[in-house]
């Protein structure tokens, strides 16, 4: 039979609409503090656990959430969107509580994984946003929801250097446990469900197909240049995940009830949207990556026309412009896509983090260079995802919108890291010194250069795309309706097999 999908009808006024979407943002962020509050902390989890293997803290979140977004987005769009966001607000709060007491570094990746589960929750946000608000706040509060990750990346590494110094690594968890259960019931008590649902058999093998080939791929690129890239190890993973993705796409094609329609996701608007943004998200991975290993390094050291000698709260103040702008630049870019139309908006980014490639080849040093640095940056990033998630909603039907989105993070996860290893491997080429004692790694001016030069190449790419496309060009509506008008033949969702009409 075919889908049966309940229309979205405006749930909530004007009014409201602003309180509900702050709380939508607040609990948003918690995805991006656990990343951006954890990283400081991790020498002290290595000294804390005795491993040399903290890598795993980060990588287990990316590869977590990449592994549940599938089944994560088809269950909010079979049983609702809100109260998935709960569930695995619950999960995260679990997973808080188990590194916070973790005895061991075994039990302390447990808690991360179940941490990671929530990594997603901005694609979820996005949808539900589109679901819940009025049609025409909706471009505008997709920008507004960018805020969050501007106001964690601002805040995060600041109250984690004040939780370390003051509690331990274990105050980072246990401040992530106390932000999820303060905001989880009023969560629960103000935010409005999603009317849509879409009642199709779940995909089981597509999900187990993509969901964990994607979390193999990703662990063959992040851990390749740790175990080297032509080890057993790491071509079977890769190898392996690229199978599954293959296998994925060709399951699709038979299945009745598919997890996504191959229509949508390859068609003339969520594919080119979704490969456009992974390349101008490459730059802001490879900058992030870059940024801190040219202020932190030492001032001074021979052969080298870089280095700060920043501590972490020092870079964290010579950067925190950059989270700042991000904060006002979203609703901004939100609401130029009512004007402009999101792919310009999404040019618009490209062309500010081509600026930031070539102001960050220059080597800065010097504090206001550095804040300038940041706030074109801040600018890029505030353009990219308000434009990234207009571009989504107006390539989906509510038939296919959770899940779409969540394929649209996993893409933004994959991008980033590709670029990281990548960024990894090309630094890795030009290796000034490494010190004996302490391992620790100085790199000449050409691994700087290098890096930046070939993000820049990626990200020309990414901007070719998005002059290409035609999604996008007309002024953003807030998404598609069901059925998707307007759509080719080539973008329309497909009927299930013995549909009528």
């Amino acid at each position: 039979m075919a889908d049966n999908v309940t229309p979205p009808p405006a749930v909530i006024s004007k009014g409201r609409a602003v309180a509900v979407l702050a709380l939508v943002i607040l609990l948003s962020e918690a995805g991006t503090f656990e990343i951006t509050m954890v990283y400081p902390a991790l020498p002290d989890i290595a000294a804390e656990f005795r491993t040399l293997n903290t890598a795993w803290v980060a990588s287990i979140i990316t590869l977590a959430g990449a592994t549940v977004m599938p089944l994560v987005g088809k269950a909010a769009d079979k049983w609702g969107k809100k109260r998935i966001i709960l569930l695995l607000g619950l999960v995260f709060l679990a997973g808080s509580v188990i590194c916070a007491l973790a005895p061991n570094f075994t039990v302390l990746m447990l808690g991360r994984a179940l941490q990671g589960c929530l990594v997603g929750i901005i694609s979820l946000s996005y949808s539900l946003v589109r679901d819940i608000m009025p049609r025409a706040f909706v471009p505008v509060a997709l920008g507004a929801v960018v805020t969050g990750i501007g106001m964690a990346a601002v805040a995060g590494p600041f109250v984690a250097g004040w939780l370390i110094d003051n509690h331990g690594v274990e105050g980072v968890f246990w401040f992530l446990a106390l932000y999820a259960a303060v905001l989880l019931p009023l969560y629960a008590f103000v935010i409005p469900e999603s009317t849509v649902r879409v009642d199709r058999p779940v995909d089981y093998v597509g999900t187990l197909l993509l969901g964990p080939g994607i979390g193999l791929l990703l662990l063959g690129i992040t851990q390749g240049n740790a175990w080297g890239w032509s080890a057993g190890s790491t071509l079977a993973f890769l190898l392996l995940g690229l199978a599954m993705l293959i296998g994925f796409v060709a399951w699709e094609r038979v299945c009745e009830h598919p997890l996504i329609s191959l229509d949508i996701l390859l068609g003339r608007r969520f594919g080119p949207t979704v490969l456009a943004v992974a390349c101008v998200s490459y730059m802001m991975n490879a900058h992030a990556l870059i940024s801190p290993t040219m202020l932190r390094t030492p001032e001074g050291v021979p052969g080298l026309s870089y280095g700060a000698g920043l501590s972490a709260t020092e870079l964290a103040v010579w950067t925190c412009p950059l989270g700042i702008t991000a904060m006002f630049v979203g609703p901004l870019g939100g609401w130029l896509t009512t004007r402009i139309g999101a792919r310009n908006v999404l040019i618009a980014g490209g062309l500010c983090y081509l600026l930031v490639m070539f102001l960050g080849s220059q080597l800065f040093t010097v504090q206001w260079q550095i804040g300038l640095l940041a706030l074109v940056g801040g600018f890029a990033n505030g353009f990219l995802h308000s434009s990234n998630a207009n571009l989504l909603q107006d390539s989906l039907p509510p038939s296919q919108n959770a899940v779409g989105n969540s394929i649209g993070g996993m893409t933004t996860l994959l991008a980033a890291g590709i670029a990281t290893a990548l960024t990894g491997v090309i630094m890795s080429d030009h290796v000034l010194t490494v010190d004996a004692a302490t391992s620790s790694v100085v790199y000449a001016d050409s691994a700087l250069t290098h890096a930046y030069a070939y993000a820049a190449v990626v990200g020309v790419v990414g901007i070719a795309i998005a002059l290409l496309m035609k999604h996008g060009r007309a002024p953003a509506r807030g998404g598609l309706t069901e059925p998707a008008e307007g759509l080719s033949p080539l973008d329309a969702p497909v009927p299930a097999k013995g549909a009528a009409g």
